[in-house]
């Protein structure tokens, strides 16, 4: 098992999509986290019993963006969310990955983009990074959320600098071209990643480029 990780809007959905592609099973952290706070769940209770029904929309579901507002501007709230959604995504990831471990899936790869901030790096065998150039990912984070330019940096900010994540990786992807050649260097690595840990690369389907 390996972990991708990397900055925000540095383009790990990308990457992830492309080791999917091949038929490597990928599990999401950020899709976990929602799982986590769905309607109905305890934890989406327990967000609303701290932050209040402000962070919920009109159908009681809960408002991401408005909680984000809350959270990325004051790290011991976001420290509190964290708190509840955290270990809820932990019990899901293993879930999911000892199903894959259940199908014999040689290999799988943990998408998350706070391995560094949560201390998490040491469970895997290896760590890809992708790092992508600071005014990329802020055009990148502004247009995709439509966010202005402070809250562009307070999400930015609520993370470690993608430059200390590149150091602590085994493996770099860098996106800062085309998505292209986003999928070309992918490849690569994914190939050295499997020769590393001894998975057969051809258990793997082949590239379309």
């Amino acid at each position: 098992m390996f972990a991708l990780t990397g900055g925000i809007a540095s383009g790990k959905s990308a990457v992830a999509a492309r080791f999917r592609s091949r038929g490597l099973t990928v599990v999401d952290a950020d899709q976990l986290a929602r799982a986590a706070v769905a309607p109905g769940s305890d934890g989406l209770k327990q967000v609303e019993a701290h932050f209040g029904a402000r962070v919920l929309n009109d159908s009681g579901e809960l408002d991401r963006k408005q909680l984000g507002e809350i959270v990325f501007s004051n790290a011991a709230e976001r420290a509190i969310l964290n708190a509840i959604v955290h270990p809820e995504v932990r019990r899901l990831a293993a879930l999911a990955f000892a199903e894959a471990g259940a199908r014999g899936e040689p290999l799988a790869c943990y998408e998350v983009p706070l391995l560094f901030e949560v201390g998490m790096e040491g469970q895997f065998a290896k760590v890809v990074v992708v790092d992508a150039p600071d005014g990329v990912r802020r055009a990148r984070l502004a247009a995709r959320d439509t966010l202005d330019r402070e809250q562009v940096e307070a999400r930015i900010a609520a993370q470690m600098p993608l430059a200390v994540k590149v150091r602590r990786a085994d493996y770099v992807i860098v996106n800062d071209s085309t998505r292209a050649e986003l999928d070309i260097r992918a490849d690569v690595v994914f190939e050295q990643l499997c020769d590393a840990v001894g998975v057969p690369v051809e258990r793997f389907a082949r590239p379309e480029r």
